[in-house]
């Protein structure tokens, strides 16, 4: 049968990393019927067709609501599978993707879930942010939020997290994005110096897919931005706390420049109330941070 449908995942970095499965599946599957949030992520993918994921989650309900109009009613329901991971299946794979891979039967050396930037998105992008004549870095603050109870175990040390930054950050126009609202999810990191900031969701998924494209350096703690950047081709820095170590991003640096700065001991517990260590060794953090841009700017 040329036709399947597949239950995929709600997060916007696992829809990314998901173009990588799906790209393998469609070999065998000219029509894929997506459960997903996010439509515009399979925008070159002609085989895709989206159908409306329902959820309670704020940013995944809020973008689908957006993008009513690109998603469709899918046929009667044949043949199924689902795209997932445990934690478990990272810790033994090695990354996110791997695990994707592993559970969808797919290669993961093949797994390519690059994404090409269209043209409107960049412009949109541009009006929004305006024209900067130095290098432009995307900066993700620390953040914690209600419906989800892990940010305060997976967030690097705030102190250590911007003493690293602050290594870096006059050499760029600094570009600070979030998504805040009280009470649901709000800021624990320590204020910078932005250049351009953009806290209330302003930046829809195609601005901020085009912001990043245009970017020299992408500065994060683990969350979508990490996939997004290597999707888009923009060297990245995370900076690792509990919950999870560097090698959840690491499929991706096969494409893109990646550092993870992991802590002295890091920790795949992927548990929300684990006590992990976050303290980082900063001498060597520090050198690597040099270095990592060192390569980039003789490039």
């Amino acid at each position: 049968m040329s036709r399947l449908y597949i239950r995929g995942m709600h997060g916007l970095g696992d829809n990314l990393h998901q173009r990588g499965v799906l790209r393998q599946v469609a070999e065998r599957y000219p029509e894929i019927w997506l459960e997903t949030s996010w439509p515009s992520v399979y925008h070159d993918m002609p085989a895709i067709r989206c159908v409306a994921k329902g959820t309670s989650l704020r940013t995944q309900r809020k973008n689908a609501r957006r993008q009513s109009a690109l998603f469709r009613h899918a046929p009667a329901i044949g043949p199924q599978m689902r795209i997932w991971y445990a934690p478990a299946d990272v810790r033994s794979t090695g990354s996110v993707l791997a695990a994707m891979c592993a559970n969808a039967g797919v290669d993961h050396e093949r797994a390519d879930f690059r994404m090409p930037v269209p043209a409107e998105w960049i412009a949109a992008a541009r009006a929004i942010l305006g024209t900067t004549d130095r290098p432009i870095l995307v900066y993700r603050p620390l953040v914690e939020r209600t419906e989800w109870g892990g940010c305060r175990a997976r967030n690097p040390d705030p102190q250590a997290y911007l003493q690293l930054f602050e290594r870096v950050r006059d050499r760029y126009f600094v570009v600070s994005i979030a998504d805040l609202v009280p009470r649901v999810e709000w800021m624990v990191s320590e204020p910078i110096a932005a250049d351009a900031t953009f806290h209330a969701g302003e930046l829809h998924f195609e601005a901020l897919a085009g912001l990043f494209s245009m970017a020299s350096l992408v500065w994060a703690s683990p969350g979508f931005a990490v996939p997004l950047a290597q999707a888009v081709g923009t060297p990245v820095v995370c900076v690792f706390g509990g919950y999870e170590s560097s090698r959840s991003f690491a499929s991706g640096a096969r494409f893109t420049p990646y550092l993870g700065i992991d802590p002295i001991e890091p920790c795949e517990c992927f548990q929300h109330q684990h006590a992990c260590r976050k303290a980082i060794d900063m001498v060597s953090a520090a050198q690597r941070v040099d270095d990592f841009l060192s390569i980039r700017e003789a490039a």
